[in-house]
């Protein structure tokens, strides 16, 4: 039996101890470029400045988020794994994440198709949605199946969420390229409840915390710079949000890692 409680617990002796090395990760590879992405956007917006390579850029802070998430994960996992080990082994797994994200993307794309012909069949109007615009010849009971299933899909993303909770541990720290999913569902087998709870109250935190963070980060850069100026308030906003992102990130790396050594020590020794 997976105690959560002990989870979190050595999850909060690993932040202690390993603090320095976790927030050098998170700064260079989760704060420095989202904080780089929204400069470029918020010049974007200014008349005379150019838009191109946001599409590159985005794709470039997506990759690094990537790389500091594995590497934030192994340093989690292993107490030998330095910053530049740390670093090295985030590139190198880098290609496995990719490729089963992907593959878990088309996988959630198949499964929402039928409810996205369900509401195309209904007659709904994307753009008369879009503009809160009441629709027009909408076939009600298409549209409430078409609901139906969509609350069923994300109460499946929700449960499929909570059995990936060690999966990048698990490609960090084994070898099995798309064998990482099933060994994922077998380290959570009996606590999905628990992790769902877990990652209810997470979300719940989190969403507070960035809500008021970025309200206050705004509000203030309002008053100093005034209503003239809403890129930069656009700055301010998006920097709180990506501290908050990063340091909210270190927890959930840290804490997806000690429940996998966790499981893996309660499963491998069934």
């Amino acid at each position: 039996m997976i105690s959560m409680g002990t989870v979190w617990d050595r999850t909060k002796a690993v932040i202690a101890g390993r603090l320095g090395i976790l927030l050098s990760l998170a700064l260079v590879f989760l704060f420095a470029p989202t904080v780089v992405q929204a400069s470029v956007d918020a010049m974007a917006e200014t008349p005379g400045q150019p838009g191109s390579g946001t599409a590159i850029l985005s794709l470039m802070v997506s990759l690094l988020a990537t790389v500091g998430t594995l590497a934030i994960t192994a340093v989690a996992t292993d107490p030998n794994v330095d910053r530049p080990r740390a670093a090295a082994l985030g590139i190198q797994r880098l290609g496995p994440a990719i490729g089963i994200v992907l593959l878990l993307t088309l996988a959630a794309l198949l499964i929402v198709m039928p409810g996205v012909l369900l509401m195309v069949a209904a007659g709904l109007d994307v753009t008369r949605a879009q503009l809160g615009q009441a629709q027009a010849n909408l076939n009600l009971g298409v549209a409430a199946a078409a609901g139906l299933y969509f609350i069923l899909f994300f109460a499946l993303m929700f449960w499929v969420t909570a059995r990936f909770v060690p999966l990048l541990a698990v490609i960090v720290n084994e070898r099995r390229g798309l064998g990482a999913i099933r060994r994922s569902f077998e380290l959570t087998r009996g606590s999905t409840w628990k992790l769902i709870g877990v990652l209810i109250l997470f979300g719940i935190v989190c969403l507070v915390a960035v809500v008021a963070a970025t309200n206050v980060a705004g509000l203030i850069t309002r008053l100093i710079v005034g209503p003239d100026h809403p890129g930069l308030v656009a700055l301010a906003v998006a920097i709180t949000t990506a501290a908050l992102t990063a340091l909210f990130g270190i927890i959930q790396s840290v804490f997806s890692g000690q429940f996998y050594l966790a499981a893996r020590d309660v499963k491998d020794a069934a």
